[in-house]
């Protein structure tokens, strides 16, 4: 029995800390391997990852997705493979130096962790890395271990079935003219088809979900230039096909927000849908996709067959007769004792800390949110105005960052303010960011990340910080209106990267 070492390919694709490397065996083989951790990282673990698939084609090389390389670094990786009967066979060490790789000039290489308890903080963090929307990746000890060389613009920064969702750069803006679905090396696995039957074409932006049957839901533009849009801005949700990339249906909510108020730091027409959650059917309430509006402050359900508004509630408190003419119910929000202003990432959440509230089979759910107090007068009260007149001269603050959560209780029709707010620690940097910024669910935690402040934080449901990261969550491709900044972070976890090298080896086997 032979297993031998063929060759390394570096940075196949996008990713350059990523590489293909090549084995061949005259029998059936399964492998592990680890990226041993570098010594001068001391807090730092091996990047392990074990195939669970038995490859039996002995005429072809085995081609083994490597992930999670150091930069800059002579990288040692070690590779077992096992037999049919799981002996091991082969256990070898090759090395793979990232020292001859470009990297952009901000590039960051190292983020300085503080950690409240070392102990609860390995416990969550564990493995994870934190990636941010520009495909930087970093692991517990801080150190580089993504580098994408072209940065996409990842607003949304989710993965599904071990694949990214990104848009395209032509505009150095956040609207996407292609949409891709790639594997953690960068190869494209798919282009979706940003256009529908009569060959109008759309931009995607800021966010996506999927249903239950695993179609893709996204917020579209028909306009990739803010600058000179005079139509509804951000306002479609688009449905494709996740298998084929075609567009399923496209619906536009200009209308539905023809007399809605919009913050006066918001653009002539702003609607600005920028988040999307899904919510799985109950006994008499339909599956649906959870939209928010950031100017407007409003939140809404959808249904997955055509788009149409199911339910909405008024989380700014400044839109009480939302959606105009529609016909679908407005929760009750007197249960709501603190609206969100300008808020980002309006997702439900699993917490266990509020199990009490949650019961999708009935229609309860719990919403966080990432409250940006994006456009307030002195008392904090919203500013706005309606949403087809132009913004007015008035100043306005905004204060700094927190997290709210609503129960919403669709068979009773009420929405109530739960918890205590998140207040982000103020004392060495406001965490002040009117626009951009994002709470993720972590476990029974919360990532929360504030774009202008570029201040990341662990945290527990009752405001409790675990980790924080100051003032380097960023790069020198900012967005032009705010530079040196990226949309949002978030923790993925050892089985979200286990499911990413999972599709990777499929890519590769193609």
């Amino acid at each position: 029995m032979t297993v031998y070492y063929v060759k390394t390919e570096l940075a196949p694709a996008n990713n350059q800390l990523a590489a293909y490397v090549y084995f061949q065996s005259d029998t059936a083989v399964r492998y592990d391997y680890k990226v041993l951790r570098r010594a001068t990282s001391p807090t730092s673990v091996d990047f392990v990852y074990t195939s669970e698939e038995l490859m039996t084609d002995t005429r072809s090389e085995i081609k083994i997705p490597v992930i999670g390389l150091y930069a800059n670094y002579e990288n040692n990786v070690q590779f077992i493979f096992y037999n049919q009967a799981g002996e091991e066979v082969y256990n070898a060490i090759t090395a793979i130096s990232t020292r001859e790789q470009s990297y952009r000039d901000a590039t960051i290489f190292h983020l300085n962790i503080e950690q409240t308890d070392p102990d609860v903080f390995t416990s969550i963090w564990g493995n994870s890395w934190l990636m941010t929307s520009y495909c930087d990746g970093y692991d517990r000890n801080g150190d580089l271990r993504c580098y994408f060389s072209t940065p996409y613009r990842n607003q949304m920064l989710r993965t599904h079935n071990g694949y990214f969702y990104t848009g395209s750069d032509e505009d150095l803006r956040w609207y996407g003219r292609c949409f891709y679905k790639i594997d953690i090396l960068g190869n494209v696995v798919l282009e979706f088809d940003l256009a529908d039957s009569d060959n109008n074409r759309f931009t995607n932006t800021h966010d996506l979900e999927w249903d239950s049957a695993g179609n893709l839901y996204m917020v579209g533009s028909d306009n990739p230039d803010r600058a000179t849009n005079t139509l509804r801005q951000d306002d479609w949700i688009l449905k494709f096909s996740e298998q084929t990339g075609k567009l399923i249906w496209a619906k536009n909510y200009s209308r539905e927000f023809d007399n809605t108020q919009i913050l006066n730091n918001s653009g002539t027409n702003d609607v600005h849908l920028n988040s999307l959650s899904w919510l799985p059917a109950g006994t008499g309430t339909p599956e649906a996709i959870v939209v928010h509006s950031r100017s407007a402050s409003l939140t809404f359900g959808i249904g997955i067959n055509d788009g149409a508004i199911l339910w909405s509630i008024d989380t700014g408190g400044y839109n009480p007769s939302f959606p105009s003419g529609a016909g679908a119910p407005r929760l009750d929000t007197t249960g709501i004792t603190q609206f969100e202003n300008g808020a980002h990432t309006v997702f439900v959440t699993q917490n266990s800390a509020f199990a009490q509230y949650i019961d999708t089979a009935a229609g309860k759910f719990v919403l966080s949110l990432f409250n940006n107090h994006s456009c307030e007068d002195a008392t904090g009260k919203a500013m706005y105005r309606p949403i087809s007149e132009d913004a007015p001269a008035d100043t306005f603050t905004t204060a700094p960052a927190q997290v709210l959560f609503y129960a919403v209780d669709l068979v009773a029709k009420t929405v109530t303010q739960i918890g205590n707010p998140l207040s982000l620690p103020n004392d060495r940097v406001p965490q002040i960011t009117d626009f951009m910024g994002a709470v993720f669910d972590h476990h029974d935690y919360y990532t929360v990340y504030t774009n202008h402040a570029r201040s990341f934080f662990i945290m527990d449901a009752s405001g409790a910080v675990v980790a924080t990261v100051y003032d380097v969550i960023c790069t020198l491709h900012g967005f032009p209106l705010f530079p040196g900044e990226c949309y949002r972070a978030r923790l993925f976890d050892d089985a979200v990267l286990a499911s990413l090298v999972d599709k990777a080896r499929s890519v590769a086997a193609a």
